[in-house]
């Protein structure tokens, strides 16, 4: 076995003056940390089948003991039970409190972070794989295609990226999303694939829009599943890293 993966994450600091995306961050944030539970008592119960199809299409390429890190884990539930019941080693990062605290709970196995995820560092080529479900979107417009960069610098050659954003365009503030204030943004679905045209240079990426029950209501995703090249080029597809 080799040593946990080690984050560096910076102390937050009283002094900062808190920006126009530190606010919307601290939207989700809150958000989030008041409806921990109700949203997992609302969403385990309603598991999103292409983000299952896609977590077992990764699971069966990674090789056993595979680092992998999880942007946005929430609860932990149910992709990073999913990920830490086939032997790999699991980093899962949420912004918020409330939410690491169950997934503490409901995945003792798996390395856990509380933090804005922009603010992480590792090493280069320190994991085999980083999922995002359903999380991208609540950065601000202009951090996705940064959050991408570092997503690249971070994966071993070979490595995959699959993360899921909006399809839709704009900022979208919720005053009452499950009885509390929400914040989510996309770029479009042309924005998204221009972002990944300049943020994810090195990875062969594919894309495709399905729709997800939410609730009652049927939601469009963009999809992307991302590989990062070998070499001079040469297509990855991991087994044996």
């Amino acid at each position: 076995m080799t040593d946990k993966i080690t984050a560096n994450v910076p102390e937050k600091s009283e002094s900062e003056g808190a920006s126009t995306a530190e606010d919307l961050k601290t939207i989700v944030e809150s958000g989030y940390d008041a409806i921990a539970p109700t949203y997992l008592a609302w969403s385990a119960p309603r598991p999103t089948t292409t983000r299952i199809a896609y977590l077992t299409k990764l699971i069966t390429l990674l090789p056993l003991g595979a680092s992998v890190l999880e942007l946005g884990c929430g609860a932990g539930v149910p992709s990073t039970q999913l990920l830490t019941q086939h032997d790999l080693k699991v980093t899962g990062v949420d912004i918020s409190a409330a939410q690491i605290a169950l997934a503490r709970e409901h995945v003792p196995k798996a390395t856990l972070i509380h933090v804005d995820m922009m603010k992480l560092t590792f090493e280069p080529e320190s994991f085999n794989a980083v999922v995002a479900f359903y999380s991208i979107f609540h950065l601000p417009r202009e951090e996705q295609g940064e959050m991408v960069k570092q997503i690249v610098g971070w994966l071993k050659p070979g490595g995959i990226l699959l993360f899921n954003l909006g399809t839709e365009e704009g900022d979208q503030i919720r005053d009452d999303w499950m009885g509390t204030k929400m914040f989510s943004t996309g770029l479009g679905l042309e924005g998204n694939r221009e972002m990944l045209k300049k943020s994810a240079v090195g990875l062969d990426v594919e894309d495709e829009v399905a729709a997800e029950k939410v609730g009652s209501m049927e939601v469009m995703f963009h999809w992307v599943w991302a590989v990062k090249k070998i070499g001079d080029g040469e297509d990855g597809q991991q087994k044996n890293s």
